[in-house]
């Protein structure tokens, strides 16, 4: 079972079913060294950008608290702490502005 997301989702992401959370997740956690802003910290895969490597993560315990995670699919730990690159992390006030960047309707 996918996490419940109900916040309004830009243009371009879509909410994640629970077999792509669940392999989004995996890689995700490949991917994180030591250091790492979400090295052992319980999230959930919520949602997915189309087009793109970039997922959306809710935090566990804290379900105000988003990060936004481009994955580099490399299969494997990343070289250091600065990768997989965090987009955003913060609420979904933070997540909403960092889309605005782009010129996308939120």
């Amino acid at each position: 079972m996918s996490p419940v997301f109900d916040s309004k989702l830009p243009e371009g992401w879509f909410l994640s079913d629970s077999e792509q959370a669940a392999n989004f997740h995996a890689e995700l956690c490949r991917e994180l060294p030591p250091g790492h802003i979400l090295y052992r910290v319980p999230v959930e895969v919520v949602a997915h950008r189309e087009g793109t490597d970039d997922i959306l993560c809710r935090h566990v315990g804290n379900n105000d608290r988003l990060t936004v995670i481009h994955l580099t699919w490399l299969m494997r730990e990343e070289i250091g702490p600065n990768h997989p690159t965090v987009e955003v992390d913060g609420n979904i006030d933070d997540f909403y502005a960092y889309e605005r960047r782009f010129s996308i309707d939120c």
